[in-house]
């Protein structure tokens, strides 16, 4: 199914700071839709019932963080998507904010191997990938405290990968963690991760919730940043 079948995700994505989000330049992601599909068969990389789920549920869903942090869809910054899995949000950002320089980190090797094929098939020349531990590549010279902002999408509860990430992110004010939760998650989780930003020093903001097209359910984000 083509992106011409969802009316909505072009104006959603406009209003999300993509530039230029128009069916055509959406086409650019058949490629990867392709090949998602036929890798999904064998290696279980995602959750893709329909062709819908792959325009609505993780494109839509991974560009809805420019309305919690415009700033990922039109700055020049250094990011890094913890557990990729498939490459959402890695693969729809480098694409939509070519400017960008993009980490995806991603431990399960053959998750690793589809994202960076994906990637080149794409040119995204913006994304590199690291088959590792985001505790590993938090040691790594080229990589400890190198990070304007960390996204984690479908990772885990977040107060349990805070102590893990931080050492991603730059020591400047305003680097960021940014976690894709649910209403419901966010307040679930709101005591704990208030405890454990409080441990470390940073400031915890919550974004409004997001419904995404279609009636797809609603999103919203945690941030937590460098003060």
């Amino acid at each position: 199914m083509e992106p011409t079948a969802h009316s909505e995700l072009p104006a959603f994505l406009r209003g999300c700071g993509v530039r230029d989000a128009t069916l055509e330049r959406l086409a650019e992601l058949e490629p990867f839709l392709e090949q998602l599909r036929e890798a999904n068969a064998h290696l279980n990389l995602t959750r893709l019932t329909s062709d819908a789920d792959f325009w609505i549920k993780h494109v839509a869903d991974s560009l809805a963080v420019g309305l919690a942090a415009p700033e990922l869809l039109t700055q020049p910054l250094r990011v890094a998507d913890v557990g990729c899995g498939a490459g959402f949000p890695a693969i729809p950002l480098a694409w939509a904010n070519p400017g960008l320089r993009l980490t995806a980190i991603e431990a399960r090797p053959r998750k690793a191997e589809f994202v960076e094929s994906a990637a080149r098939a794409l040119g995204l020349v913006n994304l590199q990938v690291l088959a590792r531990q985001a505790r590993e590549v938090g040691r790594l010279p080229d990589h400890a405290g190198a990070y304007d902002a960390v996204l984690l999408r479908a990772v885990g509860p977040p107060e349990s990968l805070i102590r893990e990430c931080r050492g991603l992110l730059k020591p400047a004010a305003g680097a960021r963690l940014v976690f894709y939760l649910t209403p419901t998650m966010v307040a679930e989780s709101r005591s704990l991760v208030n405890r454990e930003a409080h441990k470390f020093g940073l400031k915890v903001a919550e974004s409004a919730p997001v419904e995404l097209p279609e009636g797809a359910g609603a999103r919203q984000f945690l941030l937590l940043a460098r003060p």
